[in-house]
């Protein structure tokens, strides 16, 4: 199944494997109609969290982005600060 959705959703399409009868086209039709509204949302949620991140950071110069950035940073160090010879 996770063939079939990659070949189609990249539009390749190779045709080894296709629907026969009617239910497994109608199966096919929805599977495919799903996949484009979870594409669809996962799209707009990583769209809308780009222009949240811009908006959230127009307000700062270069250099409060760099601490906000060592911030995160620390975060992901488990909460121990980042030494001056890494942050240069």
């Amino acid at each position: 199944m996770f063939y079939y959705a990659f070949t189609s959703l990249t539009t390749v399409g190779f045709g080894d494997k296709r629907p026969f009868s009617t239910i497994e086209r109608l199966f096919t039709a929805f599977m495919l109609f799903g996949g484009v509204l979870i594409f669809s949302y996962i799209i707009g949620v990583y769209g809308e969290l780009l222009s949240q991140y811009e908006e959230n950071n127009a307000d700062y110069d270069e250099g409060e982005r760099l601490q906000l950035f060592f911030g995160v940073l620390k975060k992901f160090n488990d909460n121990e600060a980042i030494t001056i010879e890494f942050q240069k």
